[in-house]
This record gives C-alpha cells, structure tokens and sequence, in this order.
C-alpha cells in the first residue's frame, strides 16, 4: 500500500491522518465543510497512487466510502465498538485528531476491526425503512399530541370512539370573547 489513512467523520468536518509507507511522508488535517466537493478535491491530490482508507461506521461514513470508491481507493469499514475497545485504557483526552491516526495505525497494521459495507442497493433500502419508521413514529407522536389536547379540552367522543370537537360552554365562551 503506497497511501495508508485514516478519517474521522462528522457532520461539518472530516479529520485526516495519512502516511506514505514509500516516502515515510506523513500528513493530516481537515476538511470543513464536510462534502462530497471537499473531498473529491482533496482526493484528487492521490490520482495514480494506491491509497486505502479506514472510517468509522458512524453517521456519514456512506457518502466518503462512495467518494473514496469512485476515485479508485479502498474504503475500510471500522467497527467502532471494537476500535475503541482496541485503543486500550483511556489515558488521554480523545479528539479527532487521535481518533484518525488510531484508524491509519489500526489499518497499517492489519488489525482494523471492520465492519460489513453493504452493496449500495441494501443502503439504500435500509435508509427508505429508517425514514420511514421516523415519519409513523413522527405521526404517532402529533396523534397522540392532537389526542391529549382534546381530551384537555373535553372534546366528546362518538360510538365509534373518534374524538368530535364540541367545545363545552366554558370553552365556546373563551373563543366568542372579542378583544
């Protein structure tokens, strides 16, 4: 491997730590804002090497696998219950700094717990049911929110057991009052 790095991800920046093993030549630093612009561009600088890549399996780790892959390198896929667990007792306040050269150490040595990345199609059936399952759980909570509001109110319930608003005569008072 003629680029070994390591990239921690977050929603506004990405933390880099690489190391050429011809060279020795060591680098890192971020790229904010975090995009797929950003990166493209500070992958281009790796045009005609090899370069392998770990990242975390957190949040936003499918757009720089998908940037990585399509300029040619290779994403490694770190498991971050297991990296942690690798980086042994905690003696030092973690930052990403830390966190980046852990990868690139972890993927130098061979001992980079990965983590599956599934094929783009399996993605993004995953992203359709989490969407989902956010927008019933979203739903719920607004009729469950609705529900509580009218029971404070003392709406009236059919035989059905749908709520009709009938406001009671303390409450049709309130909304008849004019300023």
């Amino acid at each position: 491997m003629a680029i070994v790095g390591g990239l921690d991800i977050h929603r506004r920046q990405i933390t880099y730590d690489w190391i050429d093993t011809d060279t020795g030549e060591t680098c890192r630093g971020q790229l904010s804002p975090a995009t797929r612009v950003e990166l493209r561009g500070w992958l281009a600088r790796f045009t005609g090497q090899q370069a392998d890549f770990a990242l975390e399996a957190t949040t936003g780790w499918r757009f720089v696998a998908e940037e990585l892959e399509r300029a040619g390198f290779r994403a490694h896929l770190a498991e971050p219950a297991d990296t942690r667990a690798l980086r042994g007792p905690k003696r030092r306040a973690k930052t990403d700094r830390t966190d980046a050269r852990h990868l690139r150490e972890l993927l130098r040595a061979g001992t980079l717990p990965e983590s599956w990345m599934p094929p783009a199609h399996v993605a993004d059936a995953r992203t359709q049911v989490r969407l989902r399952r956010a927008l019933v759980g979203g739903h719920t909570g607004w009729y469950q929110r609705i529900h509580a509001i009218w029971g404070e109110m003392q709406a009236e319930r059919t035989c059905s057991g749908t709520p009709v608003y009938r406001p009671r005569p303390w409450a049709r008072s309130l909304m008849c009052r004019r300023s």
